[in-house]
């Protein structure tokens, strides 16, 4: 997940996580069986890599190469740091760089993999700004947020729009797909345990302890709060909403 110009207290809670989003090996795993083929020299770009939970679960499935990539550093830290580790100097890197002015040349990938970053520059037009990345035949995986149920209820519609973004049904996301000219290979729901087990419940857990020691400014604390309204919501509405992954091919 890239953070740009965010407070360095929302860095902070966010370094302190395994995962930067709802995800889990599990649904990476499972995705990842979804692919027809994958060359076993696969080039894969990781967009919005975080603190490289998913890279991790990439190098285990492929005996390719991995570029992850995200704007904040720190994060690209803690991938270095399991890089050099694990002894994968030769198959994984990093790159510190904006997700929409990524550095490199035309068809330099055969998968474009990105989870749960994408909405920072908007579902279609990050498509659309990667496309050109990707060989002939490529693949692209992103997950995003959509609606699973219509007619949400409104206050989980007015929260979603509070928080700067308005999902559309997952059908509307497939026909966003289809204008980019990517063929839709599959799609994937997110499980839930994805989003509570492996996300709401440490961060929860952080926030608690972080209350402790930074609650009383009024900043932190609003922060802290949000991400407690943000489980709450989850907690209440989990029918309606989730993240679809999105299996697509460049014909």
């Amino acid at each position: 997940m890239s953070l740009p110009q965010l407070p360095p207290f929302f860095y902070q809670i966010f370094e302190s996580l395994p995962r930067q989003g709802p995800g889990s090996s599990e649904a990476t795993r499972k995705v990842w069986s979804l692919l027809p083929s994958v060359p076993r020299d696969a080039k894969i770009l990781d967009v919005g890599c975080g603190s490289g939970t998913q890279t991790r679960d990439l190098a285990a499935l492929t005996t390719g190469t991995i570029t992850a990539v995200d704007i904040h550093q720190p994060f690209l830290d803690k991938v270095d740091a399991w890089v050099r580790k694990a002894g994968m100097a030769h198959r994984v890197k990093t790159i510190c760089a904006s997700m929409d002015a990524l550095p490199f040349d035309k068809g330099s990938f055969d998968l474009i993999w990105s989870e749960g970053a994408i909405f920072i520059v908007g579902f279609e037009k990050g498509l659309n700004l990667w496309k050109p990345l990707l060989k002939k035949g490529g693949y692209m995986v992103v997950s995003d947020a959509d609606w699973f149920e219509p007619n949400p209820p409104e206050e989980l519609r007015k929260w979603w729009e509070s928080e700067g973004y308005i999902p559309v049904p997952e059908e509307e996301m497939k026909e966003r797909v289809k204008r980019t000219g990517l063929r839709l290979v599959a799609t994937y729901r997110l499980p839930e345990a994805g989003w509570w087990d492996n996300y709401h419940v440490p961060m929860l857990a952080l926030t608690a302890e972080l209350r402790k020691i930074h609650g009383k400014d009024p900043g932190n604390a609003a922060l802290l709060d949000a991400f407690e309204h943000e489980a709450d919501m989850y907690r209440k509405y989990k029918r309606w909403y989730g993240y679809t992954f999105f299996v697509m091919q460049k014909v």
